[in-house]
């Protein structure tokens, strides 16, 4: 089922030309909504890092943009699913309905909304470094459609070499997120994650397991920029986004880590997003 633009369809082959063509281009913005039982967690959040990314695209957003409005689409999309206790996970993308011109260098958008379901793995997985290219630490680079293409690049560059992940560097040799989402280092009583002005994505994952930590464990959060030598200090380190979930590591280079500590943030975190609805 693929909801474009508030109507669902259950083949692309029923989906009109005008709406198809928008796929030849890239999109202006991507999001992965979490959702469990059918109800978008963190809403608010969503919406408006979703409204903060498309004003900086330069497009005419529709008035019907409301934060209820995309629960609804959400609702159209899962109307012939059953209902049952696991997450899944939407996946959102916005395009412009027209190519820019020098008649009409704005345009309106539209998006496509599409179920997929989480492949979120359980067991500790080995990283690497991908060094091909450097991602600019600069705050365009917070956007999440920014650097798609290099973590889909990283992503290939892991598995090819029989590893579960790659960690991504930005033009300061520092470490800036990997392809399955942001870092965090756990140091004795810290949790350390790569800070904003590194060029690391301002998603609505990053943001809520930060503040999960800082007021519901014993942790303390420090954003700081992260050199590739401070990975072998930690004792444990984990990979987290909505799209991967929490993806324990095992081992960088002939660092190995337990994942004892990341299992119980893990289990914390999404038992607490689930007494959010």
């Amino acid at each position: 089922m693929v909801n474009f633009d508030g109507t669902c369809y259950t083949k692309l082959s029923e989906v009109p030309e005008y709406s198809l063509k928008r796929f030849f281009e890239l999109p202006i913005h991507k999001h992965h909504l979490l959702v469990f039982r059918k109800q978008i967690l963190q809403l608010e959040a969503h919406y408006f890092s979703i409204m903060a990314a498309l004003r900086r695209s330069r497009i005419v957003i529709p008035m019907e943009y409301t934060l209820e409005y995309f629960q609804e689409q959400v609702n159209l999309i899962y109307a012939n699913q059953k209902e049952g206790d696991d997450f899944s996970i939407i996946a959102l993308s916005f395009h412009r309905k027209e190519n820019p011109t020098e008649l009409l260098p704005v345009s309106e958008v539209g998006f496509c909304m599409q179920i997929r379901n989480t492949d979120w793995k359980t067991n500790p997985i080995s990283l690497t470094l991908y060094k091909d290219y450097p991602i600019l630490a600069d705050a365009y680079s917070n956007l999440y459609q920014t650097n798609e293409p290099l973590r889909k690049l990283a992503e290939v560059f892991a598995y090819e070499n029989d590893y579960g992940a790659c960690l991504l560097l930005n033009n300061e040799k520092k470490i800036v997120e990997s392809s399955h989402g942001t870092l965090f280092l756990i140091v004795e009583d810290k949790v350390f994650t790569p800070t904003l002005s590194s060029g690391t994505v301002h998603s609505v994952s990053r943001t809520a397991l930060i503040n999960f930590i800082k007021k519901n464990t014993n942790y303390e959060i420090v954003e700081d920029d992260i050199a590739v030598f401070a990975l072998q200090r930690a004792a444990e380190l984990f990979l987290f986004s909505y799209k991967f979930g929490l993806t324990k590591v095992g081992q960088f280079r002939k660092k190995e880590y337990t994942t004892v500590r990341s299992l119980a943030i893990e289990e914390s975190f999404f038992n607490y997003l689930k007494n959010q609805l």
